[in-house]
């Protein structure tokens, strides 16, 4: 019984399938399909159940699949021991942040790093929520940066701020400040298309309608910077995180506006594993992450036309 053999195991669990989890192990699916016979042989019970193109695993499958990731759990804490001191670095924290954060937080966030950790090596990337989450689950992420509630009892949880919301409008709308959003025309409002959290965020938040009609709109954006732009062009507003002000408010076409709803915000937190054997230093980055509060919710000059936004820690 070898560590491969476990973690093709474990693969074929994640996927459900043999040709994806080879897809993800770099190796041919022969290959991947005989070490598991192996595994199987030694084991002297099938560790999956072959339903067509896709498996599950058999009741004795499941026991071994639980007790191989503790195995391989231990087995990559003791890779990371070594090499840190081998080299006198740690093994590189591997971290992503959702698309509606990362373009700006992540500059501010990596020099703060660069200079509280400067023999740390860092992976970050960006990633929408679900399979960040999933990552951070399975151990491929050891923490993410994340604006909706994480499910705690996977996870450990620091709220860095709250990122409070305002609205964008064309100028020449000439809008009167505070917005009550569910008086203004349905179709007016545009959001992140279908299964961007941030969009849910926006809903839920500013206490709106879940029977939102988007069919009149000939778009579904997946991004701020383009739905932006259509509201510079006057087709339609939108709800914004002060988050991104600084960097997507250029237009002098745009006004902002403050919300009648009270305190609408989203909370933008650091999540990692409960099993973390790296929550000291997880918690200490998570602390630096909230102190970039202001310098991340700084308004754009000349944009403004509602009360300013002051920089809130999360409680």
């Amino acid at each position: 019984m070898t560590l491969k053999q476990m973690r093709y195991a474990l693969a074929v669990q994640k996927h459900g399938h043999f040709g994806t989890a080879a897809e993800k192990c770099h190796v041919t699916q022969p290959a991947l399909s005989q070490q598991i016979q192996v595994l199987e042989n030694h084991c002297g019970k099938k560790l999956f159940e072959r339903l067509g193109k896709n498996v599950i695993p058999t009741r004795f499958g499941e026991v071994f699949l639980q007790e191989a990731a503790r195995i391989i759990d231990q087995v990559d804490s003791l890779e990371e021991a070594a090499h840190e001191a081998r080299f006198g670095l740690s093994a590189p924290l591997r971290g992503a942040l959702i698309p509606t954060i990362a373009p700006y937080f992540l500059p501010h966030f990596l020099t703060t790093l660069a200079e509280n950790f400067p023999t740390q090596l860092f992976n970050l990337g960006e990633m929408q929520t679900e399979p960040l989450l999933d990552q951070l689950a399975n151990g491929e992420l050891d923490f993410g940066i994340i604006g909706t509630k994480p499910p705690l009892e996977r996870f450990e949880a620091q709220a860095l701020f709250d990122d409070p919301f305002v609205l964008a409008a064309a100028r020449q709308k000439q809008l009167k400040s505070p917005i009550d959003l569910n008086a203004m025309q349905k179709e007016e409002l545009l959001l992140l298309s279908e299964g961007h959290c941030f969009r849910d965020q926006a809903i839920e938040a500013c206490s709106l309608s879940t029977e939102r009609d988007d069919k009149n709109h000939p778009f579904a954006a997946t991004s701020l910077a383009t739905i932006v732009e259509l509201v510079a062009k006057g087709f339609g507003v939108t709800l914004l995180p002060a988050l991104c002000l600084n960097r997507e408010i250029r237009s002098e076409n745009i006004a902002l506006h403050e919300l009648q709803s009270p305190g609408a915000h989203r909370t933008i937190s650091m999540v990692w594993r409960r099993t973390s054997t790296q929550k000291q230093q997880l918690r200490q980055i998570a602390t630096l992450g909230s102190a970039l509060a202001s310098a991340c919710l700084t308004m754009p000059a000349k944009r403004v036309d509602y009360k300013a936004v002051a920089a809130t820690p999360a409680p």
